[in-house]
């Protein structure tokens, strides 16, 4: 539970040269316990991938930002629209995927191999007109950035990216979604940006400032982590004024992203393999379990046996640990050692982390010192 956070930050880190948001982005939708441990583990490999990948490649950012300054304090409304933008196309973009897989999962097994055929075709079409949305498109988001391209061009590469990579998890031969949510989010955001400029140009922002905010807005509406994707901006960009307008966009479309479409991007994609993969937010409100939760309730006196004992209202992770050693163990009284209130096996705890992984209220009470209401057993 602690090597996949570890990677994962690491991993990020290194990709993006974004220490702080590979290591936000894991705290924020993957991790639910954070214990200094935990933190101190996946800060340290966010921190030493980056190292290396600085010692190979050199400190070169992500992307090539020009500096610039923000406009009139009214463009902030342009931000917030931004953010409604993103929002809602980052909930299309998933409720689309989840009904052509729904719909999909009902062809034959030839579907497997038909269809990434078919979705490999018509992007390298597509390709063939649109070639920046080939790859990761970094070139073409360095180029955008540096004002290369017109915002009509720039609305059709967001929604031709956002076409292709649909088809790609659609056909279940996905190619990751971080850089391509960062590409449909900034070429969402320069188009929107270069419509403004027609309406008020002497108010309006640069246009590197609209795309980097519509890179947060897209990233927090599909991840669910506006903090991460704040933290991001500002790594990618290497300017705080680009903060407030990050907040207002990224609050906006995760906010409304959330309300169109509540379930997550990856605990979706879980769903849709059959797999339960309940998020960070859903682990860290879950009750733990307790050992009195699994054990089986002694309905006569036992006298206590040597070795190790556990005390009801431990949790049950501790004694599964345990048990990795051990057949059985006691469960004993905290406030009378002598009494010995249940016993507890390797089947109960599985039995109990099953029942409770189902949906079901784990079994057991505050008062279960003196009452246990978890015979699993009988």
């Amino acid at each position: 539970r602690l090597i996949a956070p570890v990677g994962a930050a690491a991993g990020i880190a290194a990709a993006f040269n974004t220490p702080i948001s590979g290591v936000l982005f894991v705290m924020e939708e993957v991790l639910a316990d954070w214990s200094a441990t935990a933190v101190g583990s996946i800060v340290l490999a966010a921190v030493s991938a980056v190292v290396t990948m600085r010692a190979f490649l050199g400190n070169e950012p992500l992307f090539q930002i020009p500096s610039f300054e923000l406009g009139h304090i009214t463009d902030l409304l342009v931000y917030a629209g931004i953010g409604l933008a993103g929002g809602l196309l980052s909930a299309l973009f998933m409720r689309l995927i989840r009904i052509l897989r729904s719909e999909i999962d009902g062809l034959p097994n030839w579907r497997h191999y038909v269809l990434p055929i078919g979705a490999g075709f018509f992007t390298g079409v597509v390709g063939l007109w649109f070639p920046e949305v080939m790859g990761a498109g970094y070139d073409a988001l360095n180029s955008a950035l540096h004002g290369e391209f017109v915002w009509q061009v720039l609305l059709y590469l967001a929604l031709t990216k956002l076409l292709v990579t649909l088809l790609s998890f659609t056909a279940e031969t996905p190619g990751g979604m971080f850089a391509p949510a960062l590409f449909v989010g900034a070429m969402l955001g320069g188009a929107l940006g270069g419509m403004a400029h027609r309406v008020w140009p002497q108010n309006a922002s640069p246009a590197e400032a609209y795309m980097l905010v519509g890179m947060g807005a897209f990233f927090a509406g599909v991840f669910r982590a506006p903090i991460t994707s704040i933290f991001m901006v500002f790594e990618l960009s290497a300017s705080y004024v680009i903060i407030l307008p990050v907040m207002i966009a990224n609050t906006t479309a995760y906010l409304l992203s959330r309300r169109l479409h509540p379930t997550p991007f990856f605990k979706m994609l879980a769903e849709l393999e059959g797999v339960n993969l309940p998020s960070a937010e859903e682990k860290r409100n879950f009750q733990p379990l307790r050992v009195e939760d699994a054990m089986h309730r002694v309905s006569a006196a036992v006298q206590p046996e040597p070795g190790l004992r556990l005390f009801p209202d431990e949790p049950l992770d501790a004694a599964l640990r345990l048990l990795a050693s051990q057949d059985r163990i006691q469960v004993i009284s905290r406030l009378r050692h002598h009494e010995v209130l249940g016993t507890l096996t390797l089947e109960d705890v599985h039995r109990a982390y099953g029942i409770a992984s189902s949906g079901r209220e784990p079994y057991g009470g505050a008062d279960a010192e003196h009452t246990s209401t978890a015979e699993i057993s009988k």
